[in-house]
């Protein structure tokens, strides 16, 4: 009676769902449907990618901004077919994690629990940035000792009751909101106050090279740049915040091109503009960024007094976005995974993120654990650093190739929506790309060790 019940409940769940979200028809319904491209673009960047812009921009200047770009779009065509699987497959699979199946029935499970534990160790620099950041805005309370480790328990306390929200997602989605419109505003200014050149920006986005270097030393660096974009393991979130929209079916795949359009755009104007910034007040006076205080130093040279205050909230917003983002869509990939390998679990917990289990993992694991690595006395992170190469190492080779033979697969993809021939070319190029830098990892991990 009880089984009946709940096959009954589920039932109802998915009608309602049915009829509250319908593919869009005009323009509104599609400015209205951008969220899930929002949330895992803001996701995908966290206070260590806004750092990285700021170092390039103070080291190469304006050279190397297209590999920046070419970078986010090469993760815009392979994270789409990702999606596309989901939304236009013929089976019946919701993700293309699920299609992993096919290949071998324990695969999902096997990347679940990698993504997870990539996800756990970007937690472990997540929670502590937004800590710091705000250690930092209300002017070192707490003391420079225990101040950031009582800032990030704050945060983690945060994030649950976010997280522990029934419309979650939805609070998600208003959070990666208020996230663009800061890092937008705060960056895209203070690379206008900077007064570039239009000419050097041209000239950087034209596949320039940097001073003194030779093409192949170009290529290596736009390479690692570009690096394992194809199997990141964020990648596989989209599909996760998908389904938590409640897009079923071919009649979303244009919103959901839209959609995470509009999120890579966001993420290259902020990531470019902090670049430009690098490049106009640190790189003529031969500075360098190390650390975040530099960062602070950048911004108070392009605005003033108020430059290094307006850093600390964008990267605060940045982090805590990532942190909540990633301690869902982690878990959820994880969960995902264990419901397609073992059916019996999805037999007892049919949804994933209502199940206790996934409650546990989702707060415990991925939000206060990770607080642990704020604490003063916690030692080295190198062997974290060493197991967050090996997993992405591991991880690209599946998801590149995985992606590739389900969405050519005539079997599986609906009728019409198989890869056409250019499609098959740009991800064939970032995925071999994607092995490339997979194989760098392994090899390199003897001499991270060192």
């Amino acid at each position: 009676m009880a089984v009946s019940d709940s096959n009954a409940a589920q039932d109802g769940a998915r009608r309602v769902e049915a009829a509250a979200v319908t593919p869009p028809r005009r323009w509104r319904d599609y400015v209205k449907g951008v969220g899930p491209g929002l949330l895992v673009s803001m996701a995908w960047m966290g206070a260590g990618d806004l750092v990285d812009s700021a170092v390039s921009g103070a080291n190469y200047g304006y050279s190397l901004m297209w590999a920046l770009a070419l970078a986010l779009i090469s993760r815009y065509f392979f994270t789409s077919a990702i999606a596309k699987y989901g939304l236009c497959n013929a089976v019946g699979d919701e993700t293309v994690l699920a299609g992993f199946g096919a290949l071998w029935n324990k695969l999902p499970v096997v990347v679940g629990a990698l993504a997870l534990l990539s996800g756990f160790i970007l937690q472990t620099y997540m929670v502590v940035a937004v800590g710091s950041a705000l250690h930092r805005i209300f002017l070192g309370f707490g003391g420079d000792t225990w101040g950031p480790f009582l800032w990030t328990l704050l945060v983690a306390a945060v994030a649950w009751l976010v997280l522990t929200r029934p419309k979650a997602y939805s609070i998600l989605e208003i959070i990666a909101r208020i996230k663009v419109a800061i890092l937008v505003i705060t960056f895209l200014y203070a690379a206008i106050a900077s007064q570039p050149d239009p000419g050097e920006i041209v000239h950087g986005l034209a596949f320039s090279s940097p001073p003194n270097s030779g093409a192949f030393a170009t290529l290596l660096v736009a390479a690692a740049i570009i690096g394992a974009i194809g199997g990141s393991a964020g990648n596989l979130m989209y599909p996760e915040f998908i389904r938590d929209k409640g897009w079923r079916g071919p009649g979303f795949l244009r919103l959901q091109r839209i959609d995470l359009l509009a999120g890579v755009v966001a993420v290259i104007v902020v990531n470019l503009s902090i670049w430009i910034v690098a490049a106009e007040v640190l790189r003529p006076e031969g500075r360098q960024i190390s650390s975040l205080d530099d960062l602070g130093v950048m911004m108070s040279l392009a605005l003033g007094p108020i430059g290094p205050w307006l850093l600390w909230v964008g990267l605060a917003m940045a982090a805590f976005c990532s942190l909540t983002s990633y301690a869902r869509g982690y878990t959820k990939i994880f969960f995902s995974g264990l419901q397609r390998s073992f059916p019996k679990y999805k037999e007892k917990y049919p949804q994933v993120d209502k199940a206790r289990p996934f409650r546990a993992v989702q707060l415990v694991l991925m939000v206060f654990i990770p607080v642990l690595f704020a604490l003063p006395v916690f030692p080295d992170v190198v062997v974290m650093t060493v197991a967050g190469s090996a997993t992405a190492g591991l991880m690209a080779p599946v998801v590149i190739v995985g992606t590739l033979v389900l969405t050519n697969d005539k079997r599986k993809m609906l009728p019409g929506y198989t890869n056409k021939w250019w499609e098959n070319v740009i991800l064939v190029v970032v995925g071999a790309i994607g092995l490339w830098s997979a194989y760098g990892l392994l090899t390199g991990l003897p001499h991270l060790l060192s």
